[in-house]
């Protein structure tokens, strides 16, 4: 993921730019480029789109919540 996104990108947007619980929205990750790794991770491993998201999804979780 560090080579379509910047790190200041993995660390303040989410997934799909949700609303959150504290404070106000991060801004979501560029949908083409997510979606492209989403597919391609699903498809080399076959694994559902779904279960890739929720991986990266916590993924990008963690890395924000190391570098707070």
């Amino acid at each position: 993921m560090c080579r379509l996104f910047t790190f200041h990108q993995l660390v303040t947007c989410s997934m799909k730019g949700a609303t959150t619980t504290k404070g106000s929205p991060r801004p979501s990750l560029p949908a083409a480029e997510r979606n492209a790794i989403i597919d391609v991770i699903a498809k080399t491993f076959d694994k559902p789109s779904v279960d890739v998201e929720e991986k990266m999804r916590g993924c990008l979780r963690h890395l924000r919540l190391m570098h707070k």
